[in-house]
């Protein structure tokens, strides 16, 4: 059996993690976009890395819907048994504003496709999180918040084989910076290929810019938007030194210079996937 469009061996990703950072951008409809193309285009990965056998992990949400559904859809489809094809984590500020009944739904709704695992503000995994989660949700105090969603970060690059960065808010997000972009700098900092679709707007074609992955000639003007936020330029700043200490190149990732720009560039669903697994084979397999 030959996978994504039958040019990648079904298991030629057996049990690597693929992590996605993913999230709708304010740029979509000046690019003539809308998020039913951003959701496609996760789709398309999802099942590309599903069916050549390997697993995602998400540091999603629940409240409000999200790509957290979209993805658990796919991996019910697509995703094997093996209780692993998607790993959802959720920071503390997360699922604390579940209720009991909502959490256990989702597990249940997961099955024996993937887990859900619930950190503790410093990035700790709560073992068998329902025998201690309250009936009613607990909200976690805002000045929490940051330090919460940068330890589920760096967790998620400790367990991931990649990362792949898509959209992505970089205005009202709730961490010490945009969330596209500290993950960038988590797993530069981990060594593991970084795979950036900038084609779709937000941080992550911010990160495409800072690491010089594309010139984005072919966007509008004022590129992509953004708020007059401190906080992102003390991001921009971490990842280029995240990158110089590393000793990351953009080809680490398995594609040449040219596959990098275009998968930079693009905003085809089926150029993002294929791009992606194509480096995922060489780099990692």
């Amino acid at each position: 059996m030959m996978a994504f469009n039958g040019l990648v061996p079904s298991d030629s990703l057996r049990d690597l993690r693929v992590g996605l950072s993913v999230s709708d951008s304010d740029d979509l409809s000046r690019l003539g976009l809308s998020s039913a193309h951003a959701e496609q285009a996760v789709g398309e990965l999802a099942r590309a890395v599903l069916v050549a056998g390997g697993n995602l992990v998400y540091g999603g949400r629940i409240k409000p819907s999200g790509f957290t559904q979209y993805l658990m859809h796919e991996v019910r489809r697509y995703g094997g048994d093996n209780g692993s094809a998607l790993t959802l984590c959720l920071a503390s500020p997360e699922h604390l504003k579940l209720s009991y009944s909502e959490l256990d739904e989702i597990n249940r709704s997961l099955g024996t496709k993937g887990r859900v695992v619930c950190l503790d503000r410093d990035g700790t995994e709560i073992p068998d999180i329902l025998r201690s989660k309250s009936r009613d949700p607990e909200p976690l105090s805002l000045t929490d918040a940051p330090h919460a969603y940068s330890s589920m970060r760096r967790y998620l690059a400790a367990i991931t084989d990649a990362q792949v960065l898509i959209g992505g808010k970089l205005s009202d997000f709730a961490g010490a910076m945009p969330g596209v972009v500290e993950e960038a700098i988590a797993t530069l900092e981990a060594q593991n290929p970084l795979y950036v679709s900038a084609g779709f707007g937000g941080a992550a074609a911010l990160v495409a810019r800072q690491l010089h992955l594309d010139d984005l000639s072919w966007a509008p003007d004022d590129f992509p938007a953004r708020s007059d936020d401190e906080r992102i330029e003390q991001g921009l700043q971490l990842l280029e030194e995240a990158a110089a200490a590393s000793g990351w190149n953009a080809t680490l990732c398995g594609l040449d210079e040219q596959a990098v720009q275009q998968l930079a560039a693009t905003h085809r669903a089926s150029d993002v996937a294929s791009l992606v697994v194509r480096g995922l084979t060489r780099s990692l397999s």
